[in-house]
C-alpha cells in the first residue's frame, strides 16, 4: 500500500456499545471488523487508538489488542510515524481467496451432489427462500446473512469443518467486494441467482455441474474487479 496522508483521517466512527459484563477487546475487534468488512469504515481510512478508545469510552489497551487482530488479518496496515490505516482491497489477495473458495467451495458442492442428503436440500432450499424474501424488500444485510448460510450449511451438514475454516478466511477480503459491487451495482440479486444453479446442480446429482456452477459464483468477484480496474478505484489497492 503506498503510503497514505494524515488527511486521510475519518471525521467520525460507528458507533457500537462495549457491553462491560464481556471482555472488552473481542466486542472492539468484532465492531471494527464488521464495520471495515461492510465498508461502514472505507478502505484507506485512517484509525486511532485514542480516537476508538474515545468512541467506546473505554481505555487503549483493548483497543490495541483488537488492532493486533485486524492487522494479523490484513484489515489494518500499520506505517511507523504515520499512522494506523485500513487497508485497500488488494487485487493479488482478492485472487489468491478466489482460487481457495473455487477449490474448497467446489469440491463441497460437488461431494454434495453425489450425496444429494435430504437434510441439506432441505435447509439449502430453506435458506434460497429466506434469500428471496430479502432480496425483494432491499433488505442487504439479510440477503448477506443468507449468502453466507448457504455457503456454511454445505461444509457444517458434510462435517468438513477445517475446510470451512479456510473458506471463511478467504471470505474476508472478499466481503468488501461483495458490498463494493452491491453500492455500485445494486446487484443485490446476483447471488440469489447463482445459488439456485448450485442447488440445481446438487439436487440434480452431477457433481461437477454443481462444482461448475459454485466457481462461477465465486469468479463473479473477480470479474467485477476486472471491470472496474481501469478506474483507479480508491479503495482498491494498484497493482
Amino acid at each position: 500500500m503506498p503510503r497514505p496522508s494524515r488527511a486521510t483521517r475519518a471525521p467520525q466512527l460507528p458507533a457500537f456499545a462495549i457491553d462491560r459484563t464481556l471482555r472488552a477487546p473481542e466486542q472492539v475487534y468484532r465492531g471494527l471488523r464488521e464495520a471495515i468488512v461492510s465498508l461502514a469504515i472505507a478502505p484507506g481510512t485512517a484509525l486511532s487508538e485514542g480516537d476508538v478508545a474515545e468512541a467506546c469510552s473505554i481505555s487503549r489497551t483493548p483497543v490495541r489488542e483488537a488492532f493486533a487482530r485486524l492487522s494479523e488479518e490484513q484489515l489494518l496496515d500499520v506505517f511507523p510515524n504515520l499512522g494506523t490505516f485500513v487497508s485497500l482491497i488488494d487485487p493479488q489477495a482478492i485472487a489468491e481467496a478466489i482460487t481457495i473458495r473455487r477449490l474448497l467451495e467446489g469440491e463441497a458442492a460437488a461431494r454434495a451432489a453425489a450425496k444429494a442428503d435430504p437434510e441439506l436440500l432441505r435447509e439449502m432450499s430453506e435458506i434460497l427462500a429466506r434469500h428471496e424474501q430479502a432480496v425483494a424488500a432491499g433488505d442487504a444485510v439479510q440477503a448477506y446473512a443468507c449468502d453466507e448460510a448457504f455457503h456454511h450449511a454445505l461444509f457444517v451438514t458434510q462435517k468438513l469443518s477445517q475446510m470451512w475454516q479456510s473458506v471463511s478466511r478467504a471470505r474476508t477480503h472478499l466481503q468488501r467486494v461483495h458490498h463494493l459491487r452491491i453500492s455500485e451495482r445494486g446487484a443485490l440479486g446476483d447471488a440469489l441467482e447463482q445459488h439456485r444453479l448450485v442447488l440445481a446442480g446438487i439436487e440434480a446429482g452431477t457433481p461437477e455441474a454443481a462444482r461448475s456452477a459454485m466457481a462461477a459464483h465465486i469468479d463473479a468477484h473477480g470479474r467485477f474487479l476486472s471491470r472496474i480496474a481501469d478506474r483507479k478505484h480508491s479503495y482498491i489497492r494498484a497493482e
